[in-house]
This record gives C-alpha cells, sequence and structure tokens, in this order.
C-alpha cells in the first residue's frame, strides 16, 4: 500500500467510483446527485496513483442550525477492496478542512445507516430521527469545523 493522499479533483474522476458504490443502477453517463451543484468541491483520496475514495461538498445550509455557515458532504464512497485502510477519514478530513478554508462552521450529510460508524468515528453527531429515502434508512449528521 502506498500512502494516502486527499485532495481536490476534477469531478468526472470521481463519478465511476461513486455511482458503482452509490448508485450502480445509474448508466456511467447519468450524473449523480450533487454533481449538478455550481459550488460543488470533489475531493478523491489515492492510494498511489489510484483513486480509493470521494465525496463531493458545497455550501447548503443546515436545518437544524440556522443562521451558521454551512456546506453539505455527499455521495462519500469508498472502493470496497480499499475501505479499512483510512481512504475514507483521509476524505473526511479534507473535506472539513476545504469546507472550513471556504467559510463554513459546519459540515453535515445524510448518511447512510450502513456508513453511521464511519461517521461517528471521525468525530461526527447524529442529529434527529432516522428517515427513509430510497436508497434505505439514513440519518442527519454534522460535524463542527
Amino acid at each position: 500500500m502506498a500512502e494516502l493522499s486527499a485532495r481536490v479533483v476534477d469531478p468526472g474522476l470521481t463519478r465511476q467510483l461513486r455511482r458503482s458504490v452509490l448508485r450502480p443502477e445509474f448508466s456511467p453517463d447519468q450524473p449523480l446527485p450533487g454533481d449538478d451543484h455550481p459550488d460543488a468541491v470533489h475531493i478523491g483520496a489515492f492510494d498511489g496513483s489510484s483513486l480509493v475514495s470521494a465525496c463531493l461538498i458545497f455550501p447548503q445550509a443546515c436545518d437544524w442550525q440556522p443562521g451558521r455557515p454551512a456546506w453539505r458532504l455527499r455521495s462519500m464512497a469508498t472502493d470496497p477492496v480499499a475501505r479499512g485502510i483510512g481512504a475514507g477519514t483521509a476524505v473526511a478530513v479534507a473535506a472539513a478542512e476545504i469546507a472550513r478554508e471556504r467559510g463554513a462552521e459546519l459540515l453535515w450529510c445524510e448518511a447512510r445507516e450502513s456508513a453511521m460508524s464511519f461517521y461517528l468515528r471521525c468525530g461526527w453527531q447524529l442529529h434527529g430521527q432516522r428517515f427513509s429515502t430510497d436508497y434505505g434508512p439514513h440519518r442527519y449528521m454534522w460535524t463542527e469545523l
């Protein structure tokens, strides 16, 4: 395993990984939720030259923290063969740093229930009750920046 690094990347670079992990029913040319946001910043973690984890972030108000500058994290995906090596954590840390640098006080997401333990390990907090989407049960989560 090479050293992990996370950085801002071209959106097209992350789409295949995010689609295969999160929306395998989408065709390869179909945009993913959030891709069309004009201020989206795409972040990728690399193991050497291989993209192993990715997400996107963009400014969006947080309903339970009104009036505070907030950014939203979407489409967090890690290649299943790279889970457990810190790639997701590298992306989450980079996302928080980038959002903070761009004026956010908090970063929030709609986490799949299956990913809650990951976010909790990264220091995120739960908000509200479980809710369902077309992609299963979710919880709102957030982190102070």
